[in-house]
């Protein structure tokens, strides 16, 4: 077999075990929960951009903020494993051909991304007079242009033997792109774009002279693609288990506070059960991130009536993603031997619905804004469908 062949191979099981994952990802749930989203969201920025007045300046920082991140962002797809840096350096040279093609699909790849979040922002530039016509397309293209920057000095630094010479680069990228963001932004976009267009010229002439005679750093390719592929499934892992995901044990000490909750110290199960869950990075990260989604999506829309829909599809999400909570009870040896009836679905009721109490209260504090009114209205939703979803449909799930 060929390294042609090899790595044809792994880009099959890359995408195979993707698409399995994503299967569970993509559910009908999530999907609602999207639609919905993309809907609030789509119209909050219609408002926003309605309101924004010409020639302002804080559009500007907002954007400045938002393309720094997109254009910071992402790696180089590699597909390397642990093992290559034995099997495969004897084959460098021809290694090299497969590091081109990993290359240059990271270029289109990350500049469609770079080319949507640039035609999403585009409205922004448009609606304070700062941009029209062909300003658009400079604007566009001066962002790929810098995304092709970072996705090539990505690649000059994997074959970099030396931190120094890494960090002095990215020291100078990040400097220039700030100057010429500012100038785009605040100046004009055929500056911006003018000084982009010259700079990944110059950066892809350097980078294509000293790659040449420099060799791979294989430990740097591990580590690179290691962290890219947990990155992936930390996500994935939000929704369905995956053996591919890697949690550090770190002490919380700053949520201690959670444990001298009465509720919590009333029964060892739904003690033991909290501490769990405040440990296991699986469902408290999912937790956070659910309820802080939820609460910038209620937060930014002014209609009560996709409050109430966006809070109860949330709070049906966070509750119907904490059900295998009760896998823990049920797998740990300590309550086999514990003398006492072993009950794992109230114990597992009961901090679901402690969780969705609190997260019923924070959608609905998010809604202060629209007044009183709409506050007293999504209290009310969010306590039928807490009050449902406890008593009538998760008995149910936990007894299957």
């Amino acid at each position: 077999m060929t390294i042609s062949d090899l790595f044809k191979t792994r880009q099959t099981n890359y995408y195979k075990t993707l698409s399995k994952y994503l299967k569970y990802v993509l559910n009908d749930h999530f999907v609602i929960l999207i639609l919905f989203l993309g809907g609030a969201t789509a119209l909050a920025y219609q408002n926003y951009l309605e309101s924004i007045h010409i020639s302002a300046v804080v559009p500007r920082i907002i954007l400045f903020l938002i393309i720094s991140i997109t254009l910071f962002s992402g790696s180089i797809r590699t597909l390397i494993e642990p093992a290559d840096a034995v099997f495969l350096l004897p084959k460098e040279k021809k290694f090299d051909k497969i590091m081109k093609k990993n290359m240059i699909y990271s270029l289109l790849f990350h500049s469609l991304i770079t080319l949507l979040v640039g035609i999403i922002t585009a409205p922004i530039l448009i609606a304070i007079g700062h941009i029209k016509g062909f300003g658009i397309a400079f604007w566009l293209l001066s962002l790929v242009f810098w995304k092709n920057i970072y996705v090539l000095n990505s690649y000059y630094s994997l074959k970099q033997h030396k931190r120094s010479t890494n960090k002095n680069i990215v020291i100078l990228i990040v400097a220039l792109f700030t100057i010429t963001l500012a100038l785009s932004l605040f100046m004009s976009a055929l500056i911006g774009f003018l000084i982009s267009a010259v700079l990944l010229v110059l950066f892809l002439l350097y980078v294509l002279k000293h790659a040449q005679t420099e060799s791979w750093n294989w430990e740097k390719l591990i580590e690179t693609e290691q962290r890219r592929i947990q990155k992936i499934y930390s996500v994935i892992n939000l929704f369905v288990e995956t053996p591919y995901s890697k949690h550090k044990v770190k002490r919380l000490k700053n949520l201690d506070f959670l444990y001298n909750i009465k509720v919590l110290k009333k029964e060892p199960e739904i003690y033991f059960l909290s501490r769990m869950f405040v440990r296991n990075y699986n469902f408290s990260g999912l937790y956070l991130r659910l309820l802080i989604i939820g609460n910038i999506a209620i937060y930014f829309s002014g209609s009560w009536i996709v409050n109430s829909i966006v809070s109860v599809l949330f709070l049906y999400l966070i509750g119907f993603q904490l059900i295998p909570l009760k896998q823990i009870i049920r797998d740990s040896i300590h309550f086999r031997l514990y003398p006492a009836p072993n009950n794992k679905i109230k114990p597992t009721q009961h901090l679901i619905l402690l969780l969705l109490i609190v997260s019923s209260l924070l959608f609905a504090l998010s809604a202060v804004s629209a007044g009183a009114v709409p506050v007293i209205r999504l209290l009310f939703f969010n306590s039928t469908f807490t009050a449902f979803f406890i008593y009538i449909y998760l008995p149910a799930r936990l007894k299957k």
